[in-house]
């Protein structure tokens, strides 16, 4: 990322916060209602109740705002990911994956215009980078899933079958930014069907193992210590 692309200064007093605050939830606004074509740092400006002189003070440009909004955007994606995942783990196998991909699907549409912005308008950022953090979520997750399940050894490359799978969420962002004329619980139900029928699923379907050793996946799941010896 380039250094025009990046805030100009982090606001340390609650007065700055409080400004920076207006001026990414004013272009996320405006992102929506616009486009990203149509959203400008005077517009930003206008719309957070500040002058461009006070704007620019912590963003050279409206790129630098709109990378801002996609940083939070991920965080909060990866963040609701995560806490569905934990309240699932439970839950039977197919539960499991349809109530998953639904839950990404919702976040997703709530705000499809970040998607759009990221898939090929928005210098220096790409949908991989965007799912990155969310992909090593869901390896750590389904790895840990297939290990507490003692699911049979078959002959499979648990890495491999993993990449395969977690490959699919790229499916749902393109659900939501192509706009298919698909409903929703068509797409969420073939999806689910789609995973369910890969062998990894199967080992963990057909495994008698007791569920309740599964540990407390949470939010920080991709760093913490049993994630990473998954891999």
């Amino acid at each position: 990322m380039t250094r025009s692309s990046t805030a100009r200064k982090r606001p340390v007093q609650d007065r700055s916060k409080d400004t920076v605050r207006r001026i990414l939830d004013a272009a996320t606004t405006i992102l929506k209602e616009r486009g990203y074509d149509g959203t400008s740092t005077n517009r930003i400006a206008a719309a957070a109740g500040i002058s461009p002189g006070s704007l620019y003070q912590y963003f050279p440009n409206k790129d630098a705002i709109l990378h801002t909004v996609v940083e939070e955007y991920a965080q909060d994606l990866l963040n609701r990911t995560a806490s569905r995942l934990s309240e699932l783990l439970q839950a039977d196998l197919g539960v499991l994956v349809a109530a998953a991909i639904d839950a990404q699907v919702d976040t997703m549409l709530e705000r499809p215009e970040i998607l759009r912005m990221v898939c090929g308008q928005l210098p220096g950022r790409t949908t991989s980078e965007l799912l990155k953090p969310l992909e090593e979520l869901m390896t750590a997750t389904i790895k840990g899933y297939t290990i507490a399940q003692q699911a049979p050894a078959v002959d499979m490359d648990l890495d491999a079958a993993t990449w395969i799978v977690v490959g699919l969420l790229g499916t749902t962002v393109r659900y939501v930014v192509d706009e298919p004329p698909i409903a929703k619980d068509v797409f969420v139900a073939e999806m689910t069907r789609l995973v369910l029928s890969h062998p990894l699923a199967w080992c963990c379907a057909t495994s008698a193992a007791a569920t309740q050793s599964m540990p407390t996946w949470g939010p920080g799941l991709p760093g913490s210590s049993t994630a990473s010896g998954l891999a």
